[in-house]
C-alpha cells in the first residue's frame, strides 16, 4: 500500500445503499417497510426512523414513522390546499422466517379523508421471497380487509428485483396488475442512484433520486422529477452502523486498556471493569469491512487478558493484515501475554517509560498447614489422583514431585508457545525463528526493565508517546509527512453492522462456561439450554474458560450438554485459556472439543472434604453441643473429625466419580478408559497441543475455527450468513452478592467435591 492507495481508500463502491423513502417497488424495503410492502420492515434488519417529503401536481405530502426490529409506527398526511386532505395513521408487524429466506408483514391503517365522514381501518399483508442472495421476490396487498363508511379497492402488487454484482441493481413492479414499472439502480463512490421510469399504464412519471451516507448512520436523498426540478427528499436513519458510510481514510484508534475477558464482567462503582471479547470481535468485524479503515492503533495500556483473549486478538489482527490493512500495536507494559496479543502487527510502540518483564512463567503457590496447626484448625480432604494437588495447600507442608513435575512441564510448554509465536511474527531478516527463539529465551534469563532493551531486542520498534503514533504510522507505511495527524477512537461494542446483503442467516449460539464453576452457574446454565432448542438456532458452541470447580454442578452441565446433542443440535466445545478439571468435564458433553495449543487442559481428577474446626473451638473456650438421632448425622459438622468409616464412604464416593470421569472422557475421545486413567488422568494437566497429540482434544483453534466446525456439523451452507448469538449474557452468577454470602454461610456445614485445579485460578503469566 502506498500513499496513492491510502488516499483513495474513501473511493471505494458502496455497496447495497438504500434509496430511503422508495415504497413503490415491493421487492425492496426502502422505507422501511413503513410504507409499501410491510413485509420489508424485518428485511430492513435495523432500528430506524424515516421522514419523506415530496411536492408534485400541487400536492404536498409528508410521512415519517419509525421502526424496531418486528413493529413499526408511521403517519401519511397529503393536502393541496383545496380541499384535499387526508391522513393515515399505520402500525406494522413483520417476521423473518427460513434463517431470512422468507418475511412476512402486516399493517393496520387508520385512513381518514375530507371526502368522506368517519374512519376507514384497513388491513395490508405482505411477503417477500429471497431465494438466493441477488434475488427478491416480493407480494403485497393492500385493503386486504376493511371496515367503515367508505369500501376500499383491494390493490395487489407484485415485483421482483436482481442485483447484478455488487453495485447495480434492477427491480421490476406490477401494480395493481395495470401499473409497470423500473427501477434502475447504481452505486458510485459514496452515492446511490436510482431511476425510475414508467413501462405500461397510466404512471407516465419519470424520476430521478440521488442518496448518500452520512456519518455510518444517517441516508439522504434527493427526488428529481421529470421536469428537471427536486420536488422530494428523504432522511433515513437505521441504529445499525454502515461501514461504508466514510468519505475519507482515516486512522482508527481501538482502546483495549482495562482487563479483556470472555464475559463482560458490567460495571463497578459506576465504572466498566472489562471488555468482552466479543465485542473487540464486532470491532474487528466493522474495521474489516470498512474500506475507510485501512490503518488501526491497538493500544494495549492497561491491558490485562488471559492466553486464549490475547490469542483471539492476535488473529483479529492477522486478518486485517490479510484484508491489506494496516496495524500498530501500541503497549505500556511488555509482557509475555501483551507480546503475544500484539506480535502479528506491523509495529510495536513502547511507552517510553513502560516496565519490560520478559522472564519466562511461573506461578506460587501458598501453603497452610503450618498456619493451620497453629490455630488449631484441621481440614480432611480426601482425593482420587496423586497429581491432583489442590488439597496440598491444606494437608501438607510443601509441594509434592508429581504436582511439581506436572506443573513445571506446563509452564515450559506454555513459554514454549509463546516464544515461538513472538520469535515467529518478530524475527525479522537477520535470524531464523529457530536462532530467534533461542535469543529471546536467553533473553528472559536477565531482569533487565528498561524498555530500551525491548526495542534491542527487537521485541518492539520504537518509543513514543500516543498521540505521536499518528505520524509516525504515516511517515512509517506511506512516506507521509502529517506531523499533526490525529486518530479517531472506537470503543469496542456491540454496535451492528449495517448489514443490506439478501444472503441467508442462521443462528449459531453461544454459551460461556468462564470462571470457577458453582451452583449459581449451573441454574444459569441449564437454563439458558433448556430454552435453546426453542431460540432455532442450528449449533452451539460451549466456550471454556476455566479452572473447573463443583463436580456436581459440572456434572449436571454435561448432562445438559448431552440433552442438546440428543435433540440434534450439534455442539462444540471451544477451550481458551484453560478448560480443566470440572471445566474439562463439561467439554465432554461436546460432540467435538477444540482448544488453543496453548490451553491448560485436563486435570481429570476430584477431591473433597470439610474443615474441623474442633481443635480451634476448644482453644478459645467454645463447646459444641450436638443432638442426634443417629451415630452420623453430625459427620459433617466442623465440630468434630470424621471417623475412619465416614471417610471411607466419603473415598468410596470419590472413588465412583472418578470412575465416571474417565468413562465420559473415555466416550467423548475414544480412548480406553484404563488408558485415560494411568496415562492422562490422576489430575494431570497439559498444554493444549499436547492435548491434542493424546487425543484429550479434536482439533486445535479459537472461536472462528469453532464456527467453521459448527457449520460443517450443522450443514449449513457456505452461502449462508452465520449470526452468533450469546446465550448466558446475565453473569451475576460471577459477582457476589449479599445473597450468595449468606447461602455460603448457611451451606458451611456441608461436604463439598470439587473438580477444580485452583492453582490456575489466577493469571500466571
Amino acid at each position: 500500500m502506498n500513499k496513492i492507495a491510502f488516499g483513495i481508500l474513501a473511493f471505494s463502491a458502496v455497496a447495497f445503499a438504500y434509496l430511503p423513502g422508495e415504497s413503490r417497488f415491493v421487492s425492496l424495503e426502502g422505507d422501511h417497510g413503513l410504507f409499501g410492502n410491510p413485509a420489508g420492515l424485518a428485511a430492513f434488519d435495523s432500528w430506524g426512523a424515516l421522514v419523506d417529503y415530496q411536492y408534485d401536481d400541487g400536492i404536498s405530502a409528508i410521512r415519517t414513522g419509525g421502526n424496531l426490529e418486528h413493529w413499526g409506527a408511521s403517519f401519511d398526511y397529503r393536502q393541496d390546499g383545496n380541499g384535499f386532505d387526508e391522513t393515515r395513521w399505520n402500525l406494522v408487524h413483520s417476521v423473518d422466517l427460513l434463517n431470512r429466506y422468507v418475511f412476512m408483514g402486516s399493517r393496520f391503517s387508520a385512513f381518514r379523508s375530507a371526502d368522506f365522514g368517519g374512519t376507514e381501518w384497513t388491513y395490508a399483508m405482505g411477503a417477500m421471497v429471497r431465494p438466493f442472495r441477488d434475488i427478491s421476490l416480493g407480494y403485497s396487498c393492500d385493503n386486504l380487509l376493511y371496515v367503515g363508511p367508505q369500501s376500499m379497492k383491494r390493490i395487489h402488487n407484485v415485483g421482483a428485483t436482481v442485483r447484478l454484482g455488487r453495485n447495480f441493481g434492477v427491480s421490476y413492479d406490477l401494480e395493481d396488475w395495470e401499473e409497470h414499472r423500473l427501477l434502475l439502480e447504481m452505486d458510485l463512490y459514496n452515492f446511490r442512484v436510482g431511476f425510475k421510469l414508467p413501462v405500461y399504464g397510466d404512471d407516465d412519471e419519470y424520476t430521478l433520486t440521488l442518496s448518500t451516507s452520512f456519518g455510518g448512520y444517517n441516508e439522504l436523498a434527493v427526488k428529481v422529477y421529470d421536469d428537471y426540478l427536486p420536488k422530494g427528499g428523504s432522511w433515513g436513519f437505521h441504529r445499525s452502523r454502515d461501514p461504508h458510510a466514510a468519505i475519507a481514510a482515516q486512522i482508527v484508534r481501538v482502546p483495549l486498556d482495562m482487563q479483556v475477558s470472555e464475559v463482560e464482567d458490567g460495571f463497578s462503582f459506576f465504572h466498566k471493569s472489562s471488555i468482552g471479547i466479543l465485542k473487540v470481535r464486532n470491532t474487528f468485524e466493522h474495521l474489516l469491512n470498512d474500506p475507510s479503515c485501512g490503518l488501526v492503533i491497538l493500544d494495549f495500556s492497561g491491558y490485562k487478558g488471559n492466553m486464549g483473549v490475547s490469542g483471539e486478538i492476535n488473529r483479529l489482527i492477522r486478518r486485517h493484515r490479510a484484508r491489506g490493512g494496516k496495524t500498530i500495536a501500541y503497549v505500556d507494559d511488555i509482557r509475555p501475554s501483551v507480546l503475544f496479543a500484539a506480535s502479528s502487527a506491523d509495529r510495536i510502540v513502547v511507552e517510553p517509560s513502560a516496565h519490560f518483564a520478559w522472564r519466562g512463567f511461573g506461578g506460587s503457590s501458598l501453603f497452610y498447614k503450618g498456619l493451620l496447626d497453629k490455630l488449631g484448625v484441621k481440614v480432611e480432604f480426601l482425593r482420587h489422583g496423586a497429581y491432583k494437588s489442590a488439597v496440598e495447600h491444606y494437608v501438607a507442608d510443601s509441594m509434592s514431585q508429581e504436582a511439581r513435575s506436572n506443573i513445571e512441564t506446563l509452564y515450559k510448554d506454555l513459554w514454549k508457545i509463546v516464544n515461538t509465536n513472538v520469535a515467529a511474527n518478530r524475527s525479522g531478516n537477520a535470524l531464523g525463528i529457530e536462532q530467534r527463539m533461542a535469543q529471546l529465551d536467553s533473553l528472559a534469563e536477565v531482569p533487565l526493565v528498561a524498555a530500551k532493551h525491548a526495542i534491542k531486542a527487537g521485541l518492539v520498534d520504537t518509543a513514543l508517546y500516543i498521540d505521536q503514533v499518528p505520524a509516525y504510522a504515516l511517515k512509517t507505511f506511506f512516506d507521509l509527512d502529517a506531523p499533526q495527524a490525529k486518530f479517531r477512537t472506537w470503543t469496542p461494542s456491540n454496535r451492528r453492522m449495517f448489514d443490506e446483503s439478501w444472503a441467508h442467516r442462521t443462528q449459531v449460539a453461544l454459551l460461556n462456561i468462564d470462571g470457577t464453576i458453582d451452583s449459581r452457574m449451573e441454574r444459569s446454565v441449564s437454563e439458558s439450554l433448556r430454552k435453546l432448542p426453542a431460540t432455532g438456532a442450528d449449533a452451539l458452541i460451549v466456550r471454556i474458560s476455566s479452572p473447573g470447580g463443583s463436580a456436581i454442578a459440572s456434572d449436571k452441565i454435561w448432562h445438559a450438554l448431552r440433552n442438546v446433542s440428543e435433540q440434534g443440535i450439534p455442539v462444540v466445545a471451544s477451550i481458551g485459556s484453560m478448560g480443566a478439571s470440572g471445566a474439562y468435564y463439561i467439554a465432554c458433553g461436546a460432540d467435538t472439543i477444540l482448544a488453543e495449543n496453548h490451553s491448560i487442559v485436563g486435570s481429570i481428577g476430584i477431591y473433597g472434604g470439610k474443615v474441623d474446626l474442633s481443635g480451634l473451638m476448644q482453644k478459645v473456650g467454645v463447646k459444641p453441643e450436638f443432638v442426634k438421632t443417629h451415630g452420623h448425622s453430625d459427620a459433617e459438622s466442623f465440630s468434630r473429625p470424621w471417623t475412619d468409616e465416614e471417610k471411607a464412604a466419603l473415598q468410596e464416593y470419590m472413588d465412583d466419580f472418578y470412575e465416571r470421569f474417565t468413562g465420559i472422557v473415555s466416550k467423548a475421545t475414544g480412548i480406553p478408559q484404563a488408558v485415560v486413567d494411568t496415562a492422562y488422568g490422576g489430575g494431570r494437566v497439559m498444554a493444549g497441543y499436547k492435548a491434542l497429540e493424546a487425543g484429550l482434544v479434536h482439533g486445535v483453534g479459537g472461536i472462528d475455527d469453532a464456527i467453521a466446525m459448527a457449520r460443517e456439523m450443522a450443514g449449513i451452507s457456505a452461502s449462508t450468513d452465520i449470526e452468533l448469538v450469546q446465550l448466558n449474557t446475565d453473569t451475576d452468577f460471577l459477582v457476589p452478592n449479599p445473597k450468595a454470602m449468606i447461602d455460603y454461610v448457611v451451606d458451611f456445614e456441608q461436604t463439598r467435591f470439587w473438580a477444580i485445579a485452583p492453582e490456575f485460578l489466577g493469571e500466571t503469566y
